[in-house]
């Protein structure tokens, strides 16, 4: 992404996914000439089992390359896990979250707030 030199718009915004879900999910996906600040991801786990982990990555590379940023993270039953450690997204980029599973289906609502700067 080239260095913005026009103005430009910044946006506090929010991503979920709900344990309705498969169990590796998409919280954002960037997107060309915006900066996406993530400030907090909260995961709580809702199928009250004992031994719920969950691993959180950014696929930076069109399909390929997943860099961890958490790996088999655990979470208690019917407990909560705060990410607040600022990182961004940008362009191709993907950030995922996979974890536990009860017939496919994920154990875990995610709620993630970020900043989006659009320089398009």
């Amino acid at each position: 992404m080239p260095i913005p030199t026009g103005s430009g718009t910044e946006v506090l915004k929010r991503a979920y996914i709900d344990a309705a879900g498969e169990s590796e999910g998409t919280i954002l996906t960037g997107v060309t000439n915006h900066i996406m600040t993530v400030i907090s991801i909260i995961v709580c786990e809702n199928a009250n089992l004992t031994d719920s982990q969950f691993d959180m990555y950014v696929d930076y590379n069109l399909g390929g390359t997943d860099l961890y940023l958490l790996r088999n993270q655990g979470v208690g039953s019917k407990g909560t896990f705060v990410w607040s450690d600022r990182f961004a997204i940008t362009g191709t980029d993907k950030l995922h979250i996979e974890g536990s599973s009860v017939s496919g289906t994920s154990v875990f609502d995610v709620w993630c707030t970020y900043i989006d700067q659009d320089w398009s």
